[in-house]
């Protein structure tokens, strides 16, 4: 026996195969097929040639700009030699044979890991970080093996001094390099790139082994002109091509982000011609790849990039485009990108799009957007067949070809088709070179689409060669085609009337009707009463009640002539002959409706404005719980076999009611294999939550396997997701001692959803598609709801904004009643649990930018594209804060949006990029405390709109570190005290018809420091275990101040009741112009005049009667000049503007304060339990005289670090580098080095711990002596341990800038090469030097 290869791409169900065979040029030669997708590897098999030998992919374009790199500015060689500095600070060797008529270079970088996908991302990394942990696990032996000899007194003595100085040494050495392994982040490789322009195009070399040689490199041009491909990472056979944009300043490197593309691209068109076997669907058709996942945001698609995309499907005419991708939406059939579809591409270019349906099934109306929402798209739905079933699946046991379990299904929410046909729902097809993998199963929609894209390309194929040889001749228009696919689809009993595509019976429906007149017009059907609904759909109870009229209009929609545009029409011929098709347009129209409960008019006359009719709709005397479908049809009178040239579906799902028991029973249901049972329930009014039960009793003996089911229950509110109210759940039934019969193995599943009452709910129970055999189960549905009296309610969700219960925090105490009217609620137990702080920020600044890129023309208004920038403040005062921001017009939207994209990114106070969320904003984790900034970029291309956003505010939901609860009580008495009788009322149950009062305490502890008074605490309220949680807000109230009666209190600075008010205010104005003058002493220009300034006024302090004080302040004034820079730089560094004159001044300077003011501060211990205003007073005194006294210590420190760094012969930063600070031994270096050394011991009996860790200044101060004595080891641990801890704040950067510094010129003096280039890479990755742009 043989393997059926031929049914690998499915063939033989949709009449493809039998196509081809009959028709073989007719294969999809002369298509050009867009893949909206993933990208499309170029290394995969099938994707080279077409069956007539053209090139496969005609181009490779990343929508996305993930993998843009900007270059630089043009610039030459260095002179005489073929060399250019690189953005990561290689140097670029070039290859002499490139040809540069201008000589000019560009150069750029870009970190690899922006542009790869995860999967390679992960093999790269940990081929990396193997490789760089065995040469750091090199290191670490030495210094371990040094370490031990050390121990063992055998250390080279002129490497380091007495062995316990060097044992220490070399521990702490160890114990960095340990700490530094253990925190080891891949900064991953940089890619340098160089672009020039050969004379003829533009051509670019990536280094990609991060040598910096490309001597030997060749040059790649843009694919689409040369075919040119490479690899990006060798090992992982990860393969690139490149683009170039506005004049070679982006260099797009173009990569695929995941393998779903490829497969896709594989099943649509891949062509064997060693094993046509495997060929899919249309060999013959040519492929664009335009990557819209984006690799940044978990390879969502972005609205750029599908505004990207559809202009390049009209700027390379293209004939189709399928989009295998899909995301659930709230709005159906509208939004910019959807009018730029149907507008531009479609009805403007004739482009047919065809569009998976999305994998949200079986319940109803969860078809995703946009082939399942929007109507100028093909959408298809999922179908296994006889070919699947067999080959892909390796069942035993044949069931039946059926639809997809999960499937998604119709109607839209307007009550359109939503599945408009279906194809093959599984292939084996073509993987991408890096996965490994030649060929591979994949199922769903997704490989639906292209299947069902490649039966059209089948059909244009055949048209363009039969009836498109005149070069003039128009397009086939996108509605023949769907015409033809629709009205002879195989039905496969889809309620809503799709079927499966028959190419070869769509082929003989447009030959037969290839003359009839009016065979491109569309027609959109408007049903006034439901706001324009596409079709008639009667979900909730109140609907269907009674019988309903409904107001239909049909509008006829004709096909564009791109020749009638003003701009290609100067003489307005093209425009007479439109109008005068558009006069001439006349139709009679037969309405037929398919079922008995809908009335419609026999005749509908049709002009170009369209035609208007009423339906009737009797629902009232329908089955209730189940589904109900109907269609009115529209058949051209003078044509009426060709069969509708409109159809209005009807979907009505009449609810079942709830009784007094507040418990339906749907009972004992029957499934046979494949079968789908749909229940609809009309939920009650107060009803929050719903309690699903699945029972199978096993009555009998089973002789059957058991079987995989689907629980799926949705409810739709209006302008929300499907899946917002849905629980999507699977089992097992049949208990394996089914076999066995007895009554032991009785099954029993219980599931609870939130439910919104008034709401239909479907309850949806499906047996997968590939189960056999026959089960039942038992159906009951219970319904609980608990609600606050009086006013709106909202259940407690993720994406939760409202919230119906609100506690303000000014107010002592809130009541809130609630009542539980459905039924008698048990065990009632209130708890409020808060775990969000949301705050909004305001824009600290905002601007409307022109984008300037070619990429960025509106496909549809020819204008440039507009960008709104806007920058808010974030600042955390804890590490790994999760916060998720949120922008109510525009976030989560994407098809729907009104705006072309919105992205956000986050950067810390290193400029670097930490997160980035695009159309959806999601959870992230902020993991170092400090300063962010949050960056949103609008893209829209009208001016006006975007000035509307200026101001728009930005929410931030911070999750708490620590849940906070809030107090709930039964009385208001209980909240106070528990002394009043009855105060400790304890209720454990609400009846119908009586109220609950709660009273919520608001006086909590632990409101989180970010909160300011009007912020929110947001959370949830939950009264038992069977109703839903109830969100709850929590104000934070205004903050109280800590004063009290102050108007009472006499002011513990009063004046000496001894003086005069005139003798009082005199000395206040002294005391005053002593301070501004002190304070001159930072403001004079010129040492002379300073010093003449000091030495007048410590003359004058001479006579004050805080003597020591002043002379301290005027002092501690003259410190700050002679050391500036004390907390941020240096003291050898340029920007330290230390001199040896000043540091020798600085010395005697310090001195005189220490001497001034050590007495002073000693006393700051003997007040440390002040309790007098006197006491307080003096210990206030004494803290201001340690604090003058650390700072006089400090820079005696640093001074003498200067000095000993001068004594061997170093001056200034521009000759201090990390390989030459460092000092020389002498009498004169070790002269300061003792100095220094009493000094810094000085210092460290006056600090504490904390300070001594967690201020630069004291590490900038002390650190240097352990570099005089050559303790490397023990100076790096120091400045590793303050970075690790130091928040990132914009105000600290001098200081993080000079401790990395530091720390630089430490790892380069231990000649710890491994790690000094880790630390210059992670430098270009943690530290950029500027914002980087998402679009």
């Amino acid at each position: 026996m043989q393997f059926p290869a031929h049914s690998q791409i499915p063939k033989a169900d949709t009449q493809a195969a039998k196509f081809v065979r009959k028709h073989p040029t007719y294969d999809g030669r002369g298509t050009v097929v867009a893949v909206i997708d993933s990208g499309v590897c170029p290394g995969a098999q099938g994707l080279q040639l077409t069956s007539n030998g053209k090139r496969k992919l005609l181009d490779f374009i990343d929508c996305t700009g993930s993998g843009d790199v900007v270059m630089s500015d043009p610039q030459k060689c260095n002179s005489g030699t073929l060399e250019l500095p690189a953005v990561s600070g290689r140097m670029l060797r070039l290859n002499p044979t490139w040809k540069n008529p201008s000589g000019e270079w560009r150069v750029g970088a870009r970190h690899l890991y922006d542009i790869v996908l995860p999967k390679v991302k992960r093999a790269v990394m940990t081929e990396r970080k193997d490789r760089f942990h065995k040469a750091a696990q090199q290191l670490e032996d030495t210094v371990g093996l040094q370490l031990a000899n050390a121990k063992r007194n055998k250390l080279d003595t002129f490497v380091l001094g007495d062995d316990s100085a060097a044992v220490a040494e070399l521990e702490a050495q160890a114990n960095v390099l340990g700490s530094l392994s253990s925190s080891y982040v891949d900064p991953g490789p940089m890619l340098d790139c160089v672009v020039f322009h050969d004379g003829t195009q533009w051509r670019a070399a990536i280094d990609t082994e991060e040598t910096g040689d490309l001597s030997a490199a060749p040059a790649l041009g843009a694919y689409k002109c040369t075919g040119d491909v490479a690899l990006l990472c060798k090992r992982q056979l990860l393969y690139y091509t490149l683009n170039f944009y506005d004049n070679g300043h982006v260099l797009s490197i173009v990569t695929c982000a995941d393998s779903h593309g490829t497969h896709v691209a594989s099943i649509l068109a891949a062509n064997h011609p060693d094993e046509p076997q495997n060929n899919g669907v249309a060999p013959g058709a040519q492929l664009i790849s335009l990557m819209v996942s984006d690799n940044r945001v978990s390879l969502h698609e972005t609205g750029m990039a599908l505004t990207r995309a559809v202009a390049a499907i009209i700027e390379h005419g293209v004939d189709l485009a399928n989009l295998s991708i899909a995301e659930p939406c709230a709005t159906h059939n509208i939004g910019q990108w959807v009018q730029m579809v149907r507008n531009e591409a479609v009805r403007r270019h004739r482009c047919i799009f065809v569009a998976a349906a999305g994998n949200g099934g079986p319940a109803l109306s969860t078809v995703d957007a946009p082939g399942g929402t929007a109507d100028e798209f093909i959408s298809v739905g999922a179908y296994v067949g006889y070919e699947e079933l067999k080959v892909h699946h390796g069942m035993y046991d044949i069931v039946p070809s059926n639809i997809f379990t999960n499937s998604a299904r119709g109607p839209t929410f307007d009550g359109a088709r939503g599945v408009d046909i279906y194809a093959p729902a599984s292939a084996i097809a073509s993987m991408p070179a890096y996965t490994q993998k030649r060929l591979c199963l994949g199922t769903g929609t997704s490989m639906s689409s292209p299947s069902l894209c490649g039966c059209v390309a089948l059909l244009v194929s055949a048209w363009k060669q039969e009836f498109g040889k005149d070069f003039n001749a128009p397009r086939i228009s996108p509605y023949r085609i769907r015409n033809a696919i629709f009205s002879t689809a195989k039905k496969l009993g889809d309620g809503l009337g799709a079927g499966l595509v028959q190419t070869g019976t769509a082929w003989q429906f447009l030959k037969r009707h290839n003359k009839r007149k009016y065979e491109d017009v569309e027609y959109k059907t408007k049903v006034f009463e439901l706001g324009w609904a596409r079709g008639i759909y009667l979900r909730n109870l109140e609907d269907s009640a009674c019988a309903r009229q409904f107001l239909i209009k049909v509008d006829p929609v004709f096909p564009e002539n791109m020749h009638a545009r003003l701009e290609y029409d100067p003489d307005g011929n093209h425009g007479q002959q439109r109008s005068q098709i558009q006069f001439d347009f006349e139709q009679r129209v037969l309405l037929v409706a398919t079922v008995p409960w809908v009335r419609v008019p026999e005749i509908l006359h049709l002009n170009s404005m369209g035609g208007l009719f009423n339906t009737h709709v009797d629902a009232m005397n329908l089955e209730p719980g189940r589904l109900h479908t109907a269609a009115i049809e529209g058949y051209d009178l003078s044509n009426v076999d060709r069969g509708p040239i409109f159809t209005i579906p009807i979907t009505i799902t009449k609810p079942l009611e709830v009784g007094a028991s507040a418990c339906v029973h749907l009972g004992n249901l029957s499934f046979q294999p494949t079968e789908i049972v749909r229940r609809f329930i009309a939920v009650p009014n107060e009803a929050t939550r719903a309690h699903i039960i699945l029972r199978s009793a096993n009555n009998v003996a089973q002789t059957i396997a058991p079987a995989k089911f689907q629980l799926h229950c949705v409810q739709l509110l209006p302008q929300k997701r499907a899946n917002t109210y849905e629980i999507s759940k699977q089992m097992s039934i049949g208990h394996p001692s089914y076999a066995t019969g007895g009554n032991s193995a009785e099954q029993q599943y219980d599931y609870f959803m939130d439910v919104v009452g008034g709401v239909t709910l479907e309850v949806c129970i499906a047996k997968f598609w590939d189960q056999s055999g026959n089960h039942e189960i038992d159906v009951t549905v219970d319904f609980h709801g608990i609600m606050p009296t009086g006013a709106q309610y909202a259940q407690a969700q993720d994406d939760q904004l409202n919230a119906g219960i609100v506690v303000n925090g000014n107010y002592s105490v809130v009541r809130t009643d609630f009542s539980a009217n459905l039924r008698l609620e048990y065990d009632i137990k209130p708890e409020v649990t808060l775990n969000t702080l949301r705050i909004a920020l305001h824009p600290q600044s905002a601007a409307i930018e022109l984008l300037a890129s070619e990429r960025d023309i509106h496909p549809v208004y020819g204008v440039a594209i507009r960008k709104l920038v806007l920058d808010y403040k974030l600042e955390t005062n804890r590490d790994n804060v999760f916060i998720r921001p949120r922008l109510p017009a525009l976030d989560s939207k994407l098809y729907e949006s009104w705006a072309d994209s919105f992205a956000l990114a986050i950067y810390n106070a290193n400029k670097q990029r930490v997160a980035v969320d695009i159309s959806y904003t999601r959870r992230t984790a902020l993991s170092k405390r400090g300063d962010y900034l949050i960056r949103v970029q609008v893209r829209h291309h009208n001016t006006q709109d975007l000035e509307a956003l200026r101001s728009m505010p930005l929410l931030i939901d911070m999750q708490l570190a620590n849940n906070i609860s809030l107090p709930t009580y039964y009385t208001l008495a209980s909240t106070f005290t528990n002394s009043v009788e009855g105060s400790s009322l304890f209720i454990k149950e609400i009846a119908p018809g009586l109220r609950l009062p709660l009273y919520f305490k608001t006086d909590i502890p632990g409101i989180p420091t970010e909160a300011s008074s009007g912020d929110i605490l947001y959370g949830s309220l939950s009264l038992n275990s069977l109703t839903a949680d109830l969100a709850l807000e929590y104000v934070v109230p205004a903050k109280a101040t800590s004063n009290y009666n102050t108007c009472n209190t006499a002011s513990s600075t009063a004046s000496d009741n001894s003086l005069t008010p005139a003798q009082d205010d005199y000395m206040e104005i002294e005391k005053a112009i002593r301070k501004l003058r002190i304070d001159w002493i930072k403001r004079v220009k010129g040492n002379r005049a300073r010093e003449l300034l000091v030495a007048e006024l410590l003359s004058s302090a001479n006579n004050s009667d805080s003597k020591i004080e002043d002379q301290t302040a005027i002092l501690s004034a003259q410190l700050d000049t002679l050391d500036s820079a004390r907390k941020t730089q240096l003291p050898w560094n340029e920007g330290a503007n230390m001199s040896s004159e000043q540091a020798k001044q600085a010395l005697k300077v310090a001195d005189h304060i220490v001497s001034l003011t050590q007495d002073q501060a000693l006393a700051a211990y003997l007040y440390k339990n002040a309790n007098s205003e006197e006491e307080k007073r003096l210990k206030q005194q004494s803290e201001t005289a340690k604090e003058q006294l650390i700072i006089a210590l400090t820079t005696k420190c640093r001074a003498l670090a200067f000095l000993t760094t001068l004594a061997a012969g170093l001056a200034t930063s521009s000759e201090a580098s990390a390989e030459s600070v460092d000092v020389v031994p002498g009498k004169e270096c070790e002269e300061w080095i003792s100095a220094y050394e009493k000094a810094v011991g000085s210092l460290k009996w006056w600090t504490n711990e904390k300070q001594q860790v967690d201020n630069a200044w004291f590490l900038m101060a002390t650190v240097p002596l352990l570099i005089a004595k050559k303790e490397y080891g023990q100076a790096l641990q120091s400045v590793l341990k303050w970075m690790s801890k130091v928040p990132l704040l914009t105000s600290n950067t001098s200081e993080r800038k000079a401790m990395a510094e530091l720390r630089d010129v430490l790892v380069g003096k231990l000649r710890w090469t491994i790690w000094a280039e880790y630390f210059r890479m992670m430098k270009l990755v943690e530290s950029p030097a500027s914002y980087d742009s998402v679009f």
